[in-house]
């Protein structure tokens, strides 16, 4: 590293440590904050999700010496594997590295490295919980429930509403596995609290899952649907 780029990355350093420290006197609340938080989460979202899809994501948990048995991702869900990761790496930064004073500058970690980090620590039990909702579920007939949920349209003759079930039911199945379950759960009448207990997710991510597991299904070209 040559002079200049040992100047700005200390300088990196004195601002973080402007920041944290502002941030602790401040108990993390505020308009700075806030900013901050929503910034490094956009952020943080964009940095683990290329680690998931690239594969990175395992030998940085290598690494750290939590080894996994890789598996393949859908690309669909790589996004929401390292959302989990992000929301539950951030909960590590928040209360150790900020709260708990983890994080100083003099160890010389930029903050945003110490929070990716952290996202990689949270990564394992994300992960496996995955590896057990994808495994775990695969005898569940899930494509009989996407009439009602989408309360597909009964009121014309017999035949339209076999078309319109035949359409829902190529639909739903495109849905990822994943997917297919949070809509299957949510049909049987399941509070977003509580399928958040079945699948280890935040009620948010249970609803941020759900709605874009329908919005996937009404961009489906016509022609597949």
């Amino acid at each position: 590293m040559g002079s200049s780029d040992s100047a700005l990355a200390a300088e990196r350093l004195r601002t973080d440590g402007v920041l944290v420290q502002h941030f602790r006197e401040s108990g993390l609340s505020g308009p700075r904050w806030h900013e901050f938080h929503r910034k490094l989460l956009g952020r943080g979202l964009g940095a683990v999700t290329n680690l998931v899809r690239s594969g990175a994501m395992f030998t940085r948990c290598g690494q750290q010496g939590r080894y996994l048995r890789r598996q393949d991702i859908p690309l669909q869900e790589a996004e929401e594997l390292a959302s989990d990761a992000v929301y539950e790496g951030f909960v590590y930064f928040r209360d150790r590295g900020l709260l708990g004073g983890e994080w100083t500058e003099q160890r010389g970690q930029p903050l945003f490295e110490y929070f990716v980090n952290a996202c990689v620590l949270a990564f394992p039990n994300v992960y496996r919980r995955w590896q057990t909702r994808v495994n775990g579920w695969q005898d569940v007939r899930l494509v009989d429930s996407w009439a009602s949920l989408e309360h597909v349209a009964t009121a014309g003759t017999p035949e339209d509403a076999v078309v319109e079930q035949q359409a829902a039911n190529t639909a739903f199945a495109a849905l990822s596995e994943d997917s297919r379950r949070l809509l299957f759960l949510h049909d049987q009448g399941y509070s977003h609290a509580e399928i958040g207990e079945l699948l280890r997710l935040s009620p948010r991510a249970v609803e941020g899952r759900i709605r874009r597991a329908r919005l996937s299904v009404r961009r489906l070209p016509e022609e597949e649907r």
